[in-house]
Formats: C-alpha cells, structure tokens, sequence
C-alpha cells in the first residue's frame, strides 16, 4: 500500500494534474446531456407530467431523467469527442507525472510541454493498440469458433465449452495487467512502442497480484463515491460534474502508482525494492 498511498498524496498535493482527465471525461458526459430534445419530446414529456403530476412531483429527479433520454442521440459524437480529448489528455498527464515526480512540484506552465514532449509517443502507442486489438479480435473469433465445434461435436463439449470462455476471459483479465506499463515505459524510459511492449511484461509479471489488488481497490473507493454521488441526483448536472471529477481524480491515481511501481523496478532503486514488502 505504500506506493499507492504515496500516490494519492502526490495527486492530491499536485491536483493540476487531474484537469486534462477531468476535461477529457466531463465534456462528453455533458454533451449527452445537453444534446437538446426535439419539440416533440418536450411535448410528449409534459403530457406525461400532466397525466401523472403526483408521481413527478414525488419524484423530481424523473422529470430531468426524461429531458436527458430524450437527448441521448448524442452519444456518437460524444465518443468520438471523447477519443480525440483523450489522445491530447493521456500523454499530457503521464507528463505531468513524470516531471512532478522529477520535480516535485507541477505548474500550469507545464501542460504545453507535456503534451508535446509525449504526444508522438501516445499516437505511436495508440496506433499499435488498434493493431493489437485486431489481432487480439481474431485470435477470439478463432477460438471461440474451435470451442463452439467441440461442443457440437462432442456429448461432453459444452463442458469443455465453459472452462475455454472462462480461460479466456481470465487471460483477457491477464493480458490487461501486463500491459500495464506500456505506454508509461515509453514516457519513463523513452522506450519504442515494441521495447516499451516488453519491459510491461516484464515489470508486470513481478507484481501482477498488487496491480489486480489496486484495480480492485479503486473501483470499490469509485463505487461508494458513486453511491454517495447518487444522493445528489435531483441536481441536475452537478451529479455528472462529481463523477466525472472522482473518475478523473482515481485514474491519475492509479497512473501515479503505476509509475512508482514502474520506477521501483529500475537498477537506480533495485536495492531499495528489494528491502520492502511485496504488497505495495
């Protein structure tokens, strides 16, 4: 637990950092809300509040959930807007990162130069995600279609059917953690994205059950914010402004870890890794 508590301090001292991420999560979440409803739905919404005014009036937060469904069609844009804020929000915050790290400290005047110095290497990155993905696509449409043969194939297959499913999700589960560090190792290290490809495994596999340990953690402390969040409901807007902002702020966390844990690894603090505990 040390390094995530030393990263939730960072963050915490260093809260610049989480802009790029909270921008990057907010505006699309918002955009689906303000996706304006066509004359026809506010019609259709207001009939249904004359029909039934006891229920809405009970239940206020029923009437802002309606105007919000009835604007949803936005929701394609949304993404791709939400790709592009998060090709420029990623490679800005893992610099942030590393100079605050370096530093100890990070100003606004940092931004321009972590976007620039690690933008390159997030494309790269981004581009073999895409080809590793289609790969990875492949190889599952594959195996599924072997599974789906046993199992016609054979009285017993079904059997042999599950455990492949539950296999290969266990090995997507694994797959995710050793990739952990891939684009980090390109902005720590200055790594090529094959190099960089390696060194995660590498990493990864000597604290493959922290990194899962951590996962979990976040999304259990995302969770119950969601729940207390959820008490605000009947704001409109405020309830996607908290979670966007405790979403933001548990993914830079969780980045921060990464490259403590990452750096720990390294020959410079080899001897002092070795000393500690292996849960982190």
């Amino acid at each position: 637990m040390k390094y995530f508590e030393d990263a939730f301090r960072f963050v915490t001292k260093n809260y610049l950092i989480i802009i790029p991420i909270f921008i990057a999560t907010l505006v699309p979440a918002l955009l689906i809300i303000g996706n304006a409803p066509s004359p026809a739905d506010i019609q259709a919404i207001f009939n249904d509040f004359a029909a039934y005014p006891d229920y809405f009036m009970s239940n206020p937060g029923a009437f802002f959930d309606a105007l919000q469904q009835a604007g949803a069609g936005s929701s394609a844009s949304s993404g791709t807007i939400s790709t592009i804020l998060n090709i420029m929000a990623i490679p800005m915050t893992a610099g942030l990162i590393k100079m605050g790290l370096s530093s100890g400290n990070v100003s606004i005047n940092d931004f321009a130069p972590a976007l620039s110095a690690n933008i390159g290497k997030y494309l790269r990155f981004f581009l073999a995600i895409i080809v590793f993905f289609i790969v990875g696509v492949i190889a599952v449409v594959l195996i599924f279609i072997a599974l789906v043969s046993v199992m016609l194939l054979s009285e017993s297959g079904w059997v042999i059917f599950f455990l492949g499913v539950v296999l290969l999700s266990f090995g997507a589960l694994a797959l995710s953690v050793f990739l952990s560090f891939w684009f980090y190792a390109m902005v720590l290290d200055d790594l090529k994205v094959m190099e960089a490809f390696k060194k995660s495994f590498a990493v990864a596999k000597r604290c493959f059950w922290t990194l899962i340990g951590i996962s979990i953690l976040i999304a259990l402390i995302q969770g119950l914010a969601g729940i207390v969040i959820g008490w605000f409901a009947v704001i409109p807007v405020l309830p996607t402004v908290l979670t966007s902002a405790v979403s933001a702020f548990a993914s830079v966390v969780h980045t921060v870890f990464l490259f403590k844990i990452y750096r720990s690894f390294q020959p410079a603090a080899r001897a002092e890794f070795e000393e500690v505990n292996v849960i982190y």
